[in-house]
């Protein structure tokens, strides 16, 4: 399986990342393939990736559209399976092999993991974690499978390479390729046994601007080929995400055990990203994406930096983010 990475450079979360990488029961089967603007910057993380069975470096020199720098992944990969992380995502040591399996055992398209929370210490750590990768804390039912965790799951190569120069564009927002895959009679799964922890802004800021770019763009990734008239109902709804998603939200707290005091905590500034979102996806469908595609890839260009020393140290300092720490997410506190 080929492992994508999109990032910036080398940083603290890549490291941890690659560290994570290693860790993994069939490492020397996985090829790492890292997407930058300059491989000048990444001397260290061939170091770092020691006991894969290799790492490479492919150049985007704009690093101006996430689409297109994953879609250069793909093709540049030897694999017959991808997979994309991003590098502040650390997977359990299972997580390769889960999905390897889950691949052979049926014909599937795309096969995503569980996401859980890696720095579980703060409110908006946990806004941030519900807002984004809430409605898969816990694998759903194979029937019940709609979407995957977008920039964690993984994809048969062959695949995505069969839709060509349309691919930058698919893999820029990951839940419109995966409605097409399910249109066309393709099989999606989450896989139980494949785990992944998020690390997560442990301030509002970040989270609030990531996810009113990202929402924008969705939105007007979405909205193509629709009628004028479908763009603008679908505008005018938009002021009432929060309050639908909120409720979904609580729901799926209750339904991962989450505590009363970690759901709380987290609901002021859930709807704070919330309506940044709301906000994002009602001038995506009525205006298109603008220059919000861009602006998103800077910021991803800068977000190792909004990282705390606390976050990171969750990460560093943690004995190993596998199935214990995975159960204790349902009694975490704040």
């Amino acid at each position: 399986m080929s492992v994508i990475v999109v990032t910036a450079g080398y940083s603290e979360c890549l490291r941890l990342a690659l560290h994570r990488l290693r860790a993994q029961t069939i490492a020397s089967e996985l090829e790492c393939i890292l997407v930058t603007r300059s491989q000048g910057g990444l001397a260290l993380a061939q170091d770092a990736a020691q006991g894969l069975h290799s790492l490479r470096v492919v150049e985007d020199g704009a690093m101006d559209d996430a689409g297109r720098a994953k879609a250069a992944g793909v093709r540049a990969a030897k694999a017959p399976l991808v997979a994309f992380i991003e590098d502040h995502s650390y997977p359990d040591p299972d997580w390769a092999e889960a999905l390897v399996k889950a691949h052979a055992s049926a014909p599937l398209a795309a096969v995503g993991p569980v996401v859980l929370n890696a720095n579980p210490t703060s409110h908006a750590s946990w806004a941030c974690f519900l807002v984004y990768y809430g409605m898969f804390m816990q694998a759903q039912a194979p029937e019940h499978v709609r979407h995957l965790p977008g920039s964690q799951s993984s994809y048969r190569k062959e695949v995505l390479l069969a839709y060509g120069s349309r691919l930058p564009d698919m893999l820029q927002a990951e839940f419109t390729l995966q409605a097409e895959l399910r249109a066309r009679g393709m099989a999606l799964r989450q896989e139980p046994e494949a785990k992944v922890f998020h690390l997560n802004y442990s301030r509002i800021g970040p989270a609030v601007r990531e996810y009113y770019l990202a929402s924008r763009v969705f939105a007007a990734q979405r909205r193509h080929g629709w009628a004028a008239a479908r763009r603008l109902v679908y505008a005018c709804g938009s002021p009432l995400l929060p309050l639908i998603r909120v409720k979904r939200i609580l729901a799926q707290a209750r339904g991962a055990g989450l505590s009363v005091r970690v759901t709380a905590g987290a609901l002021a500034p859930a709807m704070l990203i919330l309506c940044a979102g709301a906000a994002g996806e009602f001038l995506g469908y009525a205006l298109g994406a603008g220059g919000a595609r861009a602006a998103l890839m800077r910021f991803e260009r800068e977000h190792a930096g909004l990282f705390t020393p606390q976050d990171l140290e969750a990460i560093s300092l943690s004995p190993g983010l596998g199935p214990e720490s995975a159960r204790a997410q349902g009694r975490s506190h704040v």
